[in-house]
């Protein structure tokens, strides 16, 4: 009886066994059938997103990341569309090891299989590639010139890319058609790693991407508590605000108050009088303009047009961008430069202040 018993429950836990192993089986092969969905959709999507489906992707995997912290971030990246899935194919193919640290290059058109071996394949800092650092408060027309003297493309290829190829991101819907210089301000400034012999898309692809993921959810919602306060600002008018701070300023703790000095004088409908959007159509600009430079009429000549001028005048870092979306509380509405060597300026409330306090820096 004994025997039997033994035998019945060794008959039960392998039949349990075995159900186990068909449900993971059943189940693998129904979130691979929903995967080829997912993955037919991300293909077309890159198609229209990444301009061609070669468009590759840096993942950095730090130190002792675990499978399912790699899972997580290859979610949030957008470059997989499900973590569970992805970590089951994993367990089902005996590869649910510890990857190795370092930066990989994954394509957007790879399959969860795909990705997998690519992120077991040596680090991207070992396969041949090019390094480019933009700074921020950098224009397009910096970045083209810069790109041509490292041999990349002409700059005017570089500018022509940027004006008239189509980028289907969604924060460029806000972009009216056939503004000059349409991606200024998009074009988020970073370290980035480019491949060998790029060319102008595989540059401003990574940098779109680039400042998709760093307008954070924070920001996105900075937006709407905006637009409940009847403040509402749409992201090319924050982008067009966070540029004009980047240039007017170099110093951290000012940002935040010309930003405000920026808000104030919209609120007050007085014009902005912004030196940088006048400077940005500028050749060589100097360091003070003369009335003979303000009187130049151009739509970004806030001297002269109301409002913010027709569209950003350099690419923002995310401390501008944030400033334009978080100003000071203060009530200035002029400010000065004080400094050449430091970049200080003094902010000043009323007229009668601003004037002296130009006569004492500017003399």
């Amino acid at each position: 009886m004994k025997m039997d018993r033994v035998v019945n429950i060794m008959m039960y836990l392998a039949g349990m066994a075995f159900n186990l192993a068909l449900m993971a089986l059943v189940a693998f092969l129904v979130l691979s059938f929903f995967n080829r969905g997912f993955n037919a959709g991300r293909d077309f999507a890159d198609d229209m997103v990444s301009e061609g489906t070669y468009y590759e992707r840096e993942f950095h995997i730090p130190e002792d990341a675990s499978a399912s912290e790699i899972a997580r971030r290859l979610e949030e990246e957008g470059i997989i569309h499900n973590r569970w899935l992805f970590q089951l194919e994993l367990f089902l193919r005996g590869a649910s090891r510890e990857f190795s640290a370092g930066t990989y290059v994954i394509n957007l058109s790879m399959n969860n299989v795909e990705i997998n071996r690519a992120l077991r394949v040596r680090p991207y800092e070992a396969a041949p590639h090019e390094v480019i650092t933009i700074a921020e408060g950098t224009t397009i027309r910096e970045m083209a010139e810069y790109f041509e003297e490292r041999g990349f493309f002409t700059a005017e290829r570089f500018i022509y890319v940027a004006q008239y190829e189509h980028f289907s991101f969604s924060f460029l819907l806000d972009v009216p058609e056939g503004r000059p210089n349409r991606l200024e301000g998009y074009l988020f400034p970073d370290t980035y790693f480019i491949p060998v012999n790029p060319s102008p898309s595989d540059i401003i692809i990574r940098m779109l991407h680039n400042f998709d993921q760093q307008f954070t959810e924070d920001f996105h919602n900075r937006l709407y508590e905006l637009e409940e306060a009847g403040r509402g600002m749409s992201i090319d008018e924050v982008i067009i605000k966070a540029s004009i701070i980047e240039r007017e300023t170099r110093l951290a703790e000012e940002r935040a108050l010309v930003s405000q000095v920026i808000h104030n004088r919209l609120a007050q409908n007085m014009l902005l009088q912004m030196c940088s959007t006048v400077k940005y159509l500028m050749d060589d600009p100097p360091l003070r303009l003369l009335n003979v430079h303000l009187a130049v009429d151009t739509p970004y000549n806030t001297y002269m047009h109301a409002g913010l001028p027709v569209g950003p005048i350099a690419n923002p870092g995310a401390a501008a961008i944030q400033a334009a979306l978080w100003p000071a509380a203060t009530d200035y509405l002029f400010f000065v430069l004080r400094d050449e060597a430091t970049g200080a300026h003094h902010f000043s409330r009323t007229m009668a202040e601003h004037y002296a306090a130009r006569d004492r820096y500017l003399d």
